[in-house]
């Protein structure tokens, strides 16, 4: 009797643990014909990047124009002038003796302390009418922003020199102006010459030659030697 009680309690105890060892499948889940897809993917668009906006360079101020342009200071006691143009003297009457003007560089009769100066003998002292003097090419400068004509300008006392002498500018369009020079002494005396007094010319905005005139008619001595430095334009 024993030995079947005894039995018995080992058959639950496995009973018991086969039941423990067995789970239960989940239930299953309802079909629904199809499998479920991966949403699908955001399609791609390229957005071109813009460049941020530039602020314009502001213009840089250009420097004002010097109020006076130097065109002929004669320091290098030579060719050119101080704008790339030739110069010379020059005759009505090349085949006259009598009468015409010689230029030459004067390293002691100068303004200022270096350089040179323009010399310039002359000779109207003709029994033929005459008249000579000395041209220089301009470079077809743009005057417009000056409004006088500037220069240095002595006599010399021991040679004479002319009370009065003619000066002209001459421009693109062919238009000549003229003026005369009285204010000339045996010391150096600055001129000014407004480009209003420049009778006959108009237009200052291509200007090609400068030049000295002197006439047997108003020079007083007929022969004699003047010196011209710092020669330019210039405005009030």
């Amino acid at each position: 009797m024993k030995s079947f009680v005894v039995a018995l309690g080992i058959l639950a105890v496995s009973m018991t643990f086969i039941g423990c060892g067995q789970q239960k499948a989940p239930p299953a889940q309802p079909s629904t014909g199809a499998e479920a897809l991966p949403p699908a993917a955001a399609p791609k668009i390229d957005v071109a990047v813009q460049p941020a906006p530039v602020a314009p360079a502001k213009a840089e101020a250009l420097p004002p124009a010097a109020k006076e342009m130097v065109i002929a200071d004669f320091n290098t006691g030579g060719k050119p002038n101080n704008v790339g143009g030739d110069f010379g003297s020059w005759d009505k009457d090349p085949n006259d003796p009598s009468q015409g003007t010689r230029m030459s560089f004067n390293p002691d009769e100068k303004y200022g302390k270096d350089g040179f100066s323009l010399q310039l003998d002359y000779d109207v002292d003709s029994p033929n009418p005459a008249y000579n003097g000395f041209w220089m090419k301009l470079g077809d400068i743009d005057a417009t922003y000056y409004n006088k004509l500037v220069l240095y300008i002595k006599g010399d006392e021991a040679k004479g020199y002319p009370q009065k002498l003619k000066v002209e500018l001459k421009n693109a369009k062919g238009e000549v102006g003229k003026a005369y020079i009285s204010q000339i002494s045996g010391t150096w005396a600055p001129v000014e010459i407004k480009f209003s007094d420049f009778q006959g010319i108009k237009d200052f905005s291509k200007m090609t030659e400068f030049t000295i005139v002197f006439e047997d008619s108003v020079s007083r001595p007929k022969a004699g030697t003047v010196y011209i430095d710092s020669m330019g334009f210039a405005r009030d």
